[in-house]
């Protein structure tokens, strides 16, 4: 395993931990400092650490955890400086003031800046796919 690859596994565990710890400034230290960064939702697309932020205002003030299966977790080098995560997540939040939870892929792009590689954006892919 490559250093590269060894601090994208670290930034990505680091980051689903803070998440469910509802850690928010611990996550936005992770998040690439750029108007670039994204978060798709079930409302859309989201852009920005501003707009990010405040999705994870809302999801950290109901609940929210993801569990991801890092046995079948995969990282994908797109450039020496960009790569993404790809891995089956348990999520389980708040909708409609009432509990859910949802099996889905999510990819998390990363990207190597000066200060070390961070998630330059999440794309959840709803449903549960077979076999993956």
């Amino acid at each position: 395993m490559t250093r590269d690859e060894q601090d994208v596994r670290a930034l990505y565990a680091a980051f689903v931990t803070a998440q469910n710890a509802h850690k928010l400034d611990t996550v936005q230290g992770l998040l690439w400092d750029n108007p670039n960064v994204y978060w798709l939702t079930l409302g859309g697309l989201l852009e920005g650490q501003a707009a990010v932020t405040n999705h994870l205002k809302k999801l950290f003030a109901g609940v929210w955890s993801a569990s991801p299966d890092y046995t079948k977790t995969s990282i994908i080098f797109r450039t020496p400086t960009t790569a993404d995560v790809v891995a089956p997540v348990n999520i389980i939040t708040t909708r409609g003031g009432n509990p859910y939870q949802a099996a889905a892929i999510v990819v998390t792009a990363c990207i190597k800046t000066a200060d070390g590689w961070k998630v330059a954006g999440v794309v959840p892919v709803a449903g549960v796919v077979q076999d993956y």
